[in-house]
Order: C-alpha cells, then sequence, then structure tokens
C-alpha cells in the first residue's frame, strides 16, 4: 500500500527545497580577472575589453549587477540567465579624456542572489594628447613636462617640516630617468618611480627642513632637474622652492610672551605720490618697540625686486625706534597705481612679520 505524505510535512520539504535553491551559492570559474588596455592614445577616445566566466555550478545563474569603480568606466554584462556551462562576458569602456598616464581601476562584478562579489581590475597606459598636455604639464623640458616651476610653501614655524610635491609626465617614446641637483641642505627631493616609461606620470616629493635653513624670513631653493640623467642633451630646467620661516613661540609661556617686544612700524603707508620712471627713489620708515624688552630685527626685506634695503636696526630698545631706509627703482613699475610691500621680521612673538606698504602712482 502507498504512503501517502502528511499535506503538512510535504509543505516543509517544498519550502526547505525553495530556500536552499535561493541560498546556493553560484559556482563560477573566471576565464579573465583582469584586463591590460595596454598603451592607448587618448586622441583615439574611449577603448574597450572584456573578462569573462563560465557557469560550473549545476544550477541557473545570473549577473546582478555591475559596478565600475569611477566615471571614467563604463559596462555591460550578459543580461540572460546562465545555464550550466553557460559562458557570460562583462564588457567595460574606458575613457581616457583629460587622464593621461597610467591608470589601474576595478570592475565590481555580482552574481547569483547571494550577490557573490568578484572585483575585476583593468589597467593601462593613456598617451595623452597635445591639449590636455599643455593643460595639465604646461612646462616642457625635453621629453619631462611639469606642472609648475615653482613651488611657494608659505610661511613655517622655525623647527617645522614641509611637504610638496611635482608630477611629471614622460611624453616621449623612450623611459628617461630624471636627475636633479639641489645645493641647499635643507631641501631633499625624491621621484616616484626613478625610472618614467612613456606616458607615465611620476612624482618628484620635496622636504623641506627648516631647522637647516639658518636665515629666517623669506628664503628660495634653486633645483635644476635633467630630464633624463642618461642622456646629457635631453634638457634641463631651474625650479624654485621658497618659503618664509618665522619664529616659533608656541612654547612661550604667558609671561614671556606679556613681557616680550612689540613691533609696530611708523608709518604703514609711505606715499610717493606721481613718480616718473627711470629714477631711483629714496624712502624711510621706522620701527617702534612698543614692549618691555629689547627687540631684535632678524630681516627687513621685500619679495619685489624694485626695492633695496640700504639699512635697517639690528636692536630696538623698549620705548625707542629704529629706522629702515631704502630705494624703489621706478624703472619696472608698470603705469597706474602701485603698491609695493616691505616687510619687517622680528622676535615679536605677536606679530613676528609685519609690514610697511610703498604706494603711489607711475605716470607715463
Amino acid at each position: 500500500m502507498r504512503k501517502v505524505m502528511n499535506p503538512g510535512k510535504r509543505s516543509v520539504s517544498a519550502l526547505l527545497a525553495v530556500m536552499m535553491t535561493a541560498t546556493a551559492v553560484a559556482e563560477i570559474k573566471w576565464l579573465e580577472k583582469t584586463y591590460n588596455y595596454g598603451v592607448i592614445k587618448e586622441a583615439d577616445g574611449p577603448a574597450t575589453g572584456s573578462v569573462r566566466f563560465v557557469n560550473n555550478g549545476p544550477d541557473a545563474t545570473y549577473i546582478s549587477r555591475v559596478r565600475p569603480s569611477c566615471g571614467c568606466t563604463g559596462a555591460s554584462y550578459t543580461q540572460d540567465m546562465l545555464q550550466p556551462g553557460d559562458t557570460a562576458t562583462i564588457t567595460f569602456t574606458y575613457n581616457p579624456a583629460g587622464r593621461p598616464g597610467k591608470f589601474d581601476k576595478t570592475v565590481k562584478v555580482y552574481v547569483g542572489k547571494d550577490n557573490s562579489l568578484t572585483s575585476v581590475r583593468i589597467t593601462g597606459t593613456v598617451i595623452g594628447d597635445d591639449s590636455t598636455l599643455e593643460s595639465h604639464f604646461p612646462i616642457e623640458t625635453g621629453d619631462l613636462r611639469t606642472e609648475s616651476v615653482s613651488f611657494p610653501v608659505g610661511e613655517i614655524k622655525r623647527g617645522a617640516h614641509r611637504h610638496t610635491f611635482l608630477n611629471a609626465y614622460n611624453q616621449g617614446r623612450d623611459t628617461i630617468t630624471p636627475r636633479w641637483e639641489v645645493k641647499s641642505p635643507a631641501l631633499t627631493i625624491d621621484l616616484t618611480p626613478r625610472r618614467i616609461a612613456p606616458g607615465e606620470i611620476a612624482t618628484f616629493s620635496f622636504y623641506f627642513d627648516s631647522d637647516k635653513e639658518p636665515k629666517n624670513g623669506p628664503v628660495e631653493y634653486p633645483v635644476t632637474i635633467w630630464a633624463d640623467g642618461d642622456s646629457p642633451d635631453s634638457g634641463k630646467r631651474e625650479f624654485v622652492l621658497s618659503a618664509t620661516i618665522v619664529p616659533d613661540t608656541r612654547k612661550m609661556t604667558a609671561e614671556e610672551i606679556d613681557n616680550g617686544p612689540r613691533a609696530y612700524l611708523v608709518p604703514e603707508f609711505v606715499d610717493f605720490g606721481e613718480v616718473e620712471t627711470g629714477k631711483l627713489l629714496d624712502f624711510e620708515f621706522e620701527i617702534l618697540n612698543d614692549g618691555k624688552s629689547v627687540m631684535t630685527v632678524d630681516r627687513v626685506y621685500s619679495r619685489n625686486q624694485l626695492v633695496n634695503i640700504t639699512r635697517m636696526p639690528e636692536k630696538v630698545k623698549p620705548g625707542k625706534k629704529g629706522k629702515v631706509r631704502g630705494k624703489l627703482n621706478t624703472t619696472g613699475l608698470a603705469p597706474g597705481a602701485f603698491r609695493i610691500a616691505v616687510e619687517v621680521l622680528s622676535d615679536d612673538a605677536l606679530h613676528p612679520v609685519r609690514t610697511a606698504n610703498l604706494v603711489g602712482e607711475r605716470t607715463e
């Protein structure tokens, strides 16, 4: 006599079967998990590649979604159910517009009801077109192109360090090995990678140590870079890192600051009125110490090469003034109104840098 299954048991068995099917992990075998475009040209537009996998499981499965890591990459994929033995294809398109150099992206592929994740890696190198290189790397030195020739790192307190970076691009057909020369121990330079393949981007790292610079105030460090150290005729260019070093008063006590010197400039504006080109004009102003101790004046300077400081005090006693004198060469002034800063660097803890302004109007 045939046994009849209890309806309750039949329902439970059916439910378990559905649950097992829904939670089964897809069994797939990737034929490729990486794709290398090699070297592509930006001018050729978007480039396409693909990878595949095989459904090795006993049940049908499917690709639930595909997610590229950035907006520069689009992707499409097999939409149909994948029966056992079927092969799926994921196709991706990389847009090189405005992206010279190496790229390394990922495309995330989710498979089955369990959303099993696999990350596909796509790589390559983009040879930039002329307009992109001119925009991203306007400075050309042989086959080496860079972003800039100057690196102002701003104000740095005595004893502090500062990092800055310069990206460089090899626009040539051969690998180059740039070399550099810097004469100050305050500045250290490195390059990653040391050898730059065609179409690749490298980064110069500039490390500035203010403790190794004896002067306070503005400092400049010329750096000579050769496009290829293996080829002396590859071209060279001078780059300049600049900084302004000021005393570090953060460790001073409130009492030390209160009992310290106070710097004021009298007057703060030196007005020449209307001036004619081709003349050398004298100017002067005073540094007033309104504090409680002797003031040390480190430097008086202008970043404008038309200004020459001829006299400055080294010490100013409390309640006293020290005179600053200089000359302004009007030959290089552009027509119209001008304002040129002259900076005074002292050991005033609250105002280590004070600024006097040379103003006027150059007539035709």
